[in-house]
């Protein structure tokens, strides 16, 4: 394969004030269940037990990866779970050919899309304030989307050798 047409990489998204609460959420989900094991022996161990299995599948939830991979002409973002389970369903694929413009985010040439109602925003950045993200703008079916991710030198060149005119790299 042509290194000029594959590059990949991995983000791991930072967790923010809602994951924190969350977290909080399902420990306070266990200690409920302790209790009601202890307050009705009979029945409480089987809210207890599903408390905990409830709070093991929660906090793998709160822990995700992004994975980038372009390969000619397209840029596929899938979500991982956990370091090991991947959610294909969640999975985004750009086309080039349906990009209107790549740039970053602290720019202005996304202006117009970011301050826009209309446009419909995915995040799949890390979330940590001082990365240099990027942002994808793609028109499909009369809809336009823009994608935040956090791309490595290598991702955007490829990027630009696919698409000249519409990735800026600053």
């Amino acid at each position: 394969m042509n290194n000029d047409l594959y590059a990949e990489w991995i983000v791991k998204r930072q967790n923010g004030a809602k994951e924190l609460g969350i977290k909080v959420a399902l420990i306070a989900l266990i200690v409920v269940g302790v209790f009601t094991v202890i307050l009705f022996p009979t029945w409480g161990i089987f809210i207890a037990i599903a408390a905990i299995v409830l709070a093991v599948f929660g906090f793998q939830g709160l822990n995700v990866e992004y994975e980038y991979i372009f390969v000619t002409d397209e840029l596929q973002i899938t979500p991982i779970l956990n370091q090991q389970r991947r959610r294909n369903k969640k999975r985004v694929s750009i086309d080039m050919q349906k990009v209107i413009s790549v740039a970053p985010m602290n720019g202005h040439e996304l202006d117009p899309y970011a301050n826009n109602d209309k446009v419909k925003k995915v995040d799949f950045s890390s979330g940590v304030p001082d990365a240099k993200i990027y942002g994808i703008v793609v028109e499909e079916q009369g809809e336009k989307t823009l994608y935040k991710i956090e791309p490595n030198e290598k991702i955007l060149q490829v990027m630009r050798n696919a698409a000249p005119r519409k990735v800026k790299l600053s």
